[in-house]
C-alpha cells in the first residue's frame, strides 16, 4: 500500500480488525463485519467510528469571532460559549471551500473540524486571511483523536462513563468533560441521522504514548456499550447512512462550483451577518433571484437498479441532471439517491429515470430523510 498515506492514532485497531482501504489522502476502515450490519446498528442501537481522519483547528484570540465571520456563512455572533453550528466556507464565487462544524469552547476560543480531503486547503485559507485580525490559528489534527459515538442508545453509552449527567446537552452544544477519566470536548453532533455525539480526546498526541490512549479509549467504548449493541463502523456505513438521511458529501454535492443554496443547506447560511463573508454577494443573489443553476433533489427506486455517482437523469428521455452520491437503502432495501437537475424542472413525487449503465429505470423524486423520521432519527418518536 501506498506508504504516502496517512494513518489516525486507531490505525493499528484498524488493520488487525477490519478491512482497511485509501480513502482522501488516509488508511481507513470501510468495514469490521459487513456494511449492512454496521449500518443497521447505529439505526436501532449505537455505533462508534474512527474521524479521527478530519481536519482540526483551534482559532483562538480577540478577534476570532469576526475573523470566523468573514469565512463562514452562519451566524457566528449567535454562539454562546459551549455552542456548536454547522456552516461552510465560500470562495469569491460563491462556491464550497468545504462545509464545517464549529464550536465555540471558549470567550475567544473556537475549534473549526472539516472533512479530510480538504484539510490543506482550508488551513493554507485560514493562514492567508489569519494576519489580518489579532487571531492565532493552530491545527491540533494530530494531537487530538475523533470519535463519533452513534446512535438512539448512544447517550447511554456515554452516560455509563462520563462524569456527570450529559442527557441535558441539546443538540449542537460542546461540552468538556471526563469520559472513562479522559478528558475530553464532548459535542452532541455527528452526521448520520440519528443521535449521538463526537468526542474529541484532548492530550493524544501523535505518538507512541498518544496512540495508546487512544486504543484504550476506543476498547473502552467497545467493553462499555456491550450492552448497548455496540459496533465499530467504517467508512462504507458511514456513507450509506449520511445517504439514507440526505447529507451532503464533500466532493460528490459540495465543490468549488456549487454554491449552499444550490445544495439546498439554506440552514448553514445567514445573510444579516457583519462584516459580509467572502462569496456573499453571489449567495444572496442566488437567494433572492433565484439565480441558481441547478437543485438538488433526492430519489428512491421504483425499478430495480442502483443509482450510482454520475448516472445521468432524464425526463421524459430528455437529460435532466445526474447522480452525486447513490447506494443501497438497508432501510428501505430500494436504491436511493442525490442527484442535481436543472432548476424546477422536477417536483416531489414526479416519476423520473436514471440511466443505470445503458438500462432506464424508473425513480421517483423524493424529500430526504429517505426512512421514515418517526421511526429512525434523531427526532424519532420514543
Amino acid at each position: 500500500m501506498n506508504e504516502t498515506l496517512k494513518r489516525t492514532h486507531l490505525y493499528d485497531w484498524h488493520k488487525k480488525n477490519g478491512d482497511v482501504v485509501p480513502f482522501a489522502g488516509w488508511e481507513m476502515p470501510v468495514r469490521y463485519t459487513d456494511i449492512r450490519g454496521e449500518h443497521m446498528a447505529v439505526r436501532n442501537n449505537v455505533g462508534i467510528f474512527d474521524t479521527s481522519h478530519m481536519s482540526r483547528f483551534i482559532i483562538k484570540g480577540p478577534q476570532a469571532e469576526v475573523f470566523l465571520q468573514t469565512l463562514t456563512t452562519n451566524n457566528v455572533s449567535k454562539l454562546g460559549v459551549n455552542d456548536g453550528q454547522y456552516t461552510t466556507c465560500l470562495n469569491e464565487h460563491g462556491g464550497i471551500h468545504d462545509d464545517l462544524t464549529l464550536y465555540r469552547v471558549g470567550e475567544d476560543e473556537y475549534i473549526w473540524i472539516t472533512n479530510a480531503s480538504n484539510g490543506p486547503k482550508i488551513s493554507a485559507h485560514l493562514m492567508e486571511h489569519s494576519p489580518n485580525f489579532e487571531v492565532e490559528v493552530l491545527d491540533k489534527s494530530r494531537e487530538i483523536t475523533m470519535i463519533a459515538v452513534q446512535g438512539p442508545k448512544a447517550l447511554s453509552l456515554i452516560q455509563k462513563i462520563a462524569d456527570r449527567s450529559v442527557t441535558e446537552y441539546s443538540r449542537f452544544s460542546s461540552h468538556r468533560v471526563r469520559l472513562a477519566g479522559y478528558d475530553c470536548h464532548l459535542c452532541r453532533t455527528g452526521y448520520t441521522g440519528e443521535d449521538g455525539v463526537e468526542i474529541l480526546v484532548v492530550d493524544t498526541p501523535f505518538t507512541d504514548d498518544g496512540k495508546k490512549k487512544a486504543t484504550a479509549f476506543w476498547e473502552e467504548l467497545l467493553k462499555q456499550g456491550v450492552e448497548f449493541g455496540v459496533k465499530p463502523c467504517g467508512l462504507g456505513s458511514r456513507d450509506s447512512l449520511r445517504l439514507e438521511a440526505g447529507f451532503v458529501l464533500y466532493g460528490h454535492e459540495l465543490d468549488e462550483e456549487t454554491s449552499p443554496i444550490e445544495a439546498r443547506i439554506p440552514y448553514a447560511v445567514k445573510f444579516k451577518v457583519e462584516p459580509k463573508y467572502v462569496g456573499y454577494d453571489v449567495v444572496k443573489r442566488h437567494k433572492n433571484e433565484d439565480a441558481i443553476r441547478k437543485t438538488r433533489i433526492g430519489l428512491v427506486m421504483i425499478d430495480r437498479g442502483i443509482p450510482r455517482e454520475h448516472y445521468p437523469i432524464l425526463l421524459n428521455g430528455e437529460k435532466i441532471g445526474k447522480v452525486t452520491s447513490g447506494g443501497l437503502s438497508p432501510v428501505l432495501n430500494q436504491g436511493i439517491a442525490l442527484a442535481y437537475v436543472k432548476p424546477n424542472s422536477v417536483n416531489e413525487g414526479d416519476t423520473i429515470e436514471v440511466d443505470i449503465k445503458g438500462r432506464i429505470r424508473r425513480a421517483e423524486v423524493r424529500k430526504w430523510p429517505f426512512y421514515d423520521p418517526d421511526q429512525y432519527g434523531a427526532s424519532r418518536r420514543q
